[in-house]
């Protein structure tokens, strides 16, 4: 991730001169207490335990039956007082498959006995205090849990149930936690009293129809093999439908790729950089991209996805976004046209980190073309937008819903690039006689990606939506912001804006997990589990290759192997590190593969719990090391993911030959 956080904390001061005086929305669970819009079987917050299907209602017209529903009256407010409109969550047919359970409990919760993200496989023995349970499929769920330590008071911290991979869309699923669980001091927990009455026979503050559910999903942890006198709370949830996470964007590319085949695209340069060598010429531009946003896409915080009638993005015709395109001296000389690398940005970053040293080296190492386009929804011109999301979460369309914008500039970028730039761009000068003139030296038919950090993140999903590239090479990200956040370096920036505008600790929790439920509609959390396979998307099969810094300290390893899990991705062999959950690939065996690549400079290991790791530098291990070059050139240019350095991938810093 590059350092913005510098920036969004001067706009905190801007955003946030208010005092900071929590808007508690904690309720009376009594079992016996009047109706509430809370849910009646949480005890120190209104959502918890999270997520619920208290919060679902029936609806026919969705692919899962349920849709969610939620009111302002639950939803945390800011200090400003300003409530959260719950629009965009309600439109949803479930919940997040990616983001963890929470539950939180007055006197806290012990983590002596919890199952770990070291040794998952315990978290389906009758010892762990929680249980998962896939009701569709009636199997128990791989998962670790923990409790939020960076929370200020016990009362605070929340327990947090994070699945080993991505949960599958469209199911029913209940979690338990088991009488084993303690609270902080070691002591017993009470039951929560909506469910100690609802274990006694009396529904109490849950509706019929709820307690009914309820009594299904106790009835189906029983049959499991849990006593119901060993239950300390059960609740359930659907997780959402591939079809809702995946529609707006699926509908933005369809009619994006019918815009591209029916209008030809033009462009223009703005500026040219003097080059030196290895690189022959760098240049900034704009170029046409369909638009499917309001304001005719201009950076404003009111501008979000158009929408038909029928709900679906609204093409709006064309509009201008910025390029940059770095070229090598090599491409000019090789024996045959050479391939272009679409390259993803870091984090609110922009398309001219292209012409940064690091990434020409790169370019003139894979002897390819490197193109660029900001993502937009989460550049840098889009700071703003996420600044104002953190302090109200209520406006966060500005930058979920215009996240879908990125995907789709980026589609438009590897169009123009097979198809006008060719000839337009990248052809042999006049002036060059050692070349036909007019001749491209690039081939079209070689488009590939290379995305860092918060490339790799959106990077998974630019791919997997994009019809034609079909191989990616990811570096040093992962998936699941809802992971990654707490535990990056970068994020204290970021939270000193949340902290401002929602002080309490288990509201930032919550709000966390509600804006991953936004994020899956455009980050890796939301088209990992099928972006090989390509068939969901309508594609081709793909390959990716994920490059991973051991120890990284803005992007957590914890994320990128979360990502390898739900891609069912091998590790590669030899590695410094065999990642729980993984399977592994010798080296010699990956023809045709995708797998994790693993580079170690010596960093020492992360933090076990969701805190920022300390700065090792650990997260530009694998950019700019020759090794990394090797395997980028054998797998772009033949589909084998190979081991290029000597042995495991223990590597000098910047520098692994």
């Amino acid at each position: 991730m590059f350092r913005s956080h510098r920036i969004l904390r001067h706009a905190a001061l801007v955003w946030l001169a208010c005092a900071a005086a929590w808007l508690g929305l904690g309720c009376d669970n009594d079992a016996k207490a009047p109706p509430s819009p809370c849910n009646p079987l949480g005890l120190n917050h209104c959502l918890t335990p999270w997520p619920s299907a208290y919060f679902e209602v029936a609806d026919a017209t969705t692919v899962t039956g349920k849709r969610v529903a939620l009111t302002a009256a639950v939803l945390p407010s800011n200090v400003a007082g300003e409530a959260t409109d719950p629009t965009p969550w309600n439109a949803a047919d479930g919940f997040s498959a990616a983001a963890p359970m929470v539950m939180s409990f007055p006197a806290g919760v012990s983590v002596d006995n919890l199952v770990g993200h070291h040794d998952m496989d315990a978290s389906v023995d009758d010892a762990s205090p929680t249980l998962l349970l896939d009701l569709t499929t009636g199997q128990r769920v791989l998962h670790f849990a923990e409790v939020d330590v960076q929370a200020p008071t016990v009362a605070e911290r929340a327990l947090l149930i994070r699945p080993a991979r991505r949960l599958t869309p469209g199911h029913h699923y209940v979690v338990a936690l088991r009488r084993t669980l303690r609270d902080a001091a070691g002591e017993e927990l009470a039951r929560p009293a909506a469910f100690a009455a609802m274990l006694a026979g009396d529904g109490g503050t849950l509706t019929p129809g709820y307690a009914a559910q309820l009594r299904t999903a106790i009835d189906a942890i029983v049959a499991d093999g849990t006593a119901e006198d060993d239950l300390l709370l059960v609740w359930d949830f659907t997780t959402a439908s591939d079809d809702f996470v995946r529609g707006d964007a699926l509908s933005a590319r369809d009619q994006a790729v019918a815009a591209l085949a029916a209008t030809p695209q033009t462009f223009e340069i703005s500026e040219t950089f003097t080059a030196e060598a290895p690189i022959e010429f760098i240049a900034d531009g704009w170029f046409d991209a369909p638009l499917f946003l309001t304001n005719d896409g201009d950076f404003d915080v009111e501008t979000v996805l158009a929408r038909a009638a029928d709900g679906t993005p609204a093409y709006g015709g064309m509009y201008r976004v910025p390029f940059t395109v770095v070229v090598p001296m090599c491409a000019k000389t090789a024996k045959a046209p050479v391939g272009m690398l679409v390259f993803g940005h870091g984090l609110m970053g922009l398309a001219s980190e292209a012409r940064t040293g690091t990434l020409r080296d790169t370019a003139a190492a894979l002897c390819m073309v490197m193109i660029a386009t900001d993502f937009r929804g989460m550049s840098t011109r889009d700071i703003s937008s996420v600044a104002l999301t953190l302090n109200n979460i209520g406006r966060g369309s500005a930058v979920f819903e215009v996240l879908t914008q990125g995907i789709v500039n980026n589609i438009a970028l590897s169009h123009i690039a097979r198809t006008v730039w060719p000839e337009a761009l990248f052809a042999y000068d006049h002036d060059d006689n050692s070349k036909t003139p007019d001749v491209s030296y690039v081939d079209p038919t070689k488009v590939y990606y290379y995305g860092l950090s918060q490339g790799h993140i959106f990077g998974t999903t630019i791919v997997a939506y994009d019809p034609f590239i079909t191989r990616a090479v990811l570096g040093v990200g992962g998936g699941n912001y809802s992971t990654l956040l707490e535990r990056s370096t970068d994020w204290p920036g970021y939270r000193d804006i949340m902290v401002g505008a929602y002080p309490n600790a288990l509201d930032r929790t919550l709000i966390i997990n509600l804006l991953q439920q936004r994020w899956d509609r455009t980050e890796t959390a939301g088209v990992a589990s099928d972006a090989i396979a390509g068939t969901s998307f309508g594609n081709e099969p793909k390959q990716f290759l994920l490059q991973m810094a051991l120890g990284d300290d803005q992007v957590p390893n914890l994320g990128t192997e979360w990502q390898a899990r739900t891609m069912d991705m091998p590790v590669l062999l030899p590695s410094m590190k065999q990642p729980w959950g993984l399977t592994t690939l010798n080296d010699g065996d990956g023809a045709g593969a995708s797998a994790l690549a693993i580079y170690d400079i010596g960093s020492p290991p992360p933090p076990y719990t969701n805190v920022p790791a300390p700065d090792t530098g650990a997260h530009y291990a694998t950019r700019g090391q020759p090794a990394a070059w090797r395997q980028m050139v054998e797998f772009f240019a033949t589909g084998v993911v190979a081991n290029h350095c000597d042995g495991p991938c223990l590597c000098a810093i910047d520098r692994c030959e």
